[in-house]
């Protein structure tokens, strides 16, 4: 399937999967994505773990999540139909939530899990000294494709994830540790 013919939140998901055809979900590619966009080690198996959970065809919670085959039933909210304020360029979480609205039509569980994504959402983007999301930021995850930007501002260590967001404890550690096990680099200086 083309990507553009993906929902947005699809498109989200295509960062978490593999690069095959179709794109699959798997535990080491949820675990490689979330240690990219700053989670520590162990944040990242716990998200790696609820997309196991959440989007696993029942019972084969361990088989591959084929990406084309998530009912658009069990898609997540990405704040596509909702407009964002002129002039407004940063965003904080409650904020965030206010613009997901309170329309629980489609069910309490589902507008509880659609919050939880948008906590997340703000958990893995918001920037790490002001704690707010940038409008550009918001307009990607509107799109579904806001990691790629995300991944850019923590390969320094300008911008790590605080430990109360899930980041690291000990950075130096943790680049190392996820670059050995997993070949992903974050948290790193360049030129190191």
């Amino acid at each position: 399937m083309p990507r553009s013919t993906y929902s947005a939140f699809q498109r989200h998901l295509l960062f978490f999967s593999t690069p095959t055809t179709p794109p699959r979900l798997t535990f080491i590619s949820a675990l490689r994505a979330g240690v990219q966009l700053g989670l520590d080690f162990p944040v990242a198996l716990l998200l790696s773990l609820s997309l196991r959970l959440l989007y696993a065809p029942f019972p084969y919670l361990w088989s591959p999540i084929i990406v084309d085959k998530i009912p658009p039933s069990a898609h997540r909210a990405q704040l596509s139909s909702a407009s964002l304020p002129n002039g407004k360029s940063e965003y904080t979480c409650s904020e965030l939530l206010s613009l997901l609205g309170a329309d629980i039509g489609k069910g309490f569980l589902k507008h509880k899990i659609d919050q939880g994504h948008i906590v997340g959402f703000w958990t893995m983007s918001a920037d790490a000294k002001t704690h707010m999301v940038s409008k550009e930021d918001v307009e990607r995850f509107q799109q579904g494709e806001w990691e790629g930007a995300v991944i850019n501002r923590r390969m320094g260590r300008q911008d790590v994830l605080p430990l109360w967001r899930g980041g690291p404890i000990w950075v130096e550690g943790h680049s190392w540790v996820v670059w050995k096990l997993l070949g992903v680099r974050v948290y790193e200086v360049k030129g190191q």
